[in-house]
């Protein structure tokens, strides 16, 4: 988890320009040659399991319910004078109702059968800009197996993350993120691929509570996160994932301690719920921290 430091406001709307013009037009120009390609889309995409966090979503028919668990080791921690980098392990747990989304939602989270599982080890950068601005590039590469298709496929995702932290005044917070993507993928068997980019704005607002958890002082927090597919969510031209939505907007709520709590090993800070919406696309996502 990143560490964050006091200190005033930094002309936050420069800071969030400078961050977000060069990603954009740098994935921009990857996106149109992805899309110059005329890749052959797969039957059934996979995907979804790198950009997607935990949570169930239905899109065109479709129900697709994930675990994503963000396991990650910090080998270094950012300080103000010195770059820090961490490993990281996400590991998902899939699963894919393609004839009943109006299933139990319990269900939906619970599913019979485990249907794809995905490792994805990468390692991110974390570059302190200064005391309001963090840059974080990252690369994740792995793969997954269907075990109802036995299909196996090959992913990738890679850019860079922005994160400013504010602090307003003794008991309020804004955070600021902004990223760029590129996702890939590969499937062996059938010698299909796939590819896009993203590009993610957000901003995060927190309110200390007046009580305690595990003897540090709650802090409330209400989120919106702007997903932008470059030049669309190529996933969609799969035949089981077929939206052609452009954007996806997430709203969400969160609580958390500042020094977390230990949970099974892994340093939990905080819990959020957000709901995504966008064309056909819609559903429930959980998650810890803001993910930028």
């Amino acid at each position: 988890m990143l560490t964050q430091i006091q200190g005033g406001i930094r002309c936050p709307s420069a800071i969030l320009v400078m961050a977000v013009l060069p990603l954009a037009l740098m994935f921009g120009a990857a996106a149109s040659h992805a899309q110059e390609a005329e890749m052959e889309a797969p039957e059934v995409s996979y995907i979804h399991a790198a950009v997607l966090g935990t949570g169930t979503y239905t899109l065109d028919g479709r129900r697709v319910t994930m675990l994503k668990m963000p396991f990650s080791w910090k080998q270094r921690p950012a300080t103000p004078e010195s770059v820090g980098w961490r490993w990281l392990f996400p590991t998902v747990l899939g699963y894919d109702d393609l004839s009943n989304v109006d299933s139990d939602f319990i269900d939906a989270l619970l599913p019979d059968n485990l249907v794809t599982l995905t490792v994805m080890p990468g390692v991110e950068f974390i570059y302190p800009v200064n005391e309001n601005w963090y840059i974080k590039p990252f690369i994740e590469l792995g793969g997954g197996r269907d075990f109802n298709r036995n299909e196996t496929f090959a992913l990738t995702q890679l850019g860079v993350r922005s994160l400013s932290p504010f602090e307003l005044g003794e008991n309020w917070q804004l955070l600021i993120g902004a990223s760029a993507r590129w996702a890939g993928e590969y499937q062996f068997d059938s010698e299909d691929s796939n590819a896009f980019g993203i590009v993610d704005l957000g901003a995060d607002v927190r309110r200390n509570l007046p009580w305690k958890l595990f003897d540090q002082r709650l802090n409330l927090g209400a989120y919106y996160i702007y997903q932008r597919y470059l030049p669309e969510w190529a996933a969609g031209d799969a035949v089981d994932w077929e939206s052609r939505s452009k954007e996806l907007h997430e709203f969400g709520l969160s609580l958390g301690v500042p020094q977390g709590r230990n949970i099974f090993g892994i340093n939990v800070r905080r819990v959020r719920v957000g709901y995504k919406k966008g064309g056909a696309f819609q559903g429930w996502t959980f998650g810890t921290e803001f993910p930028f």
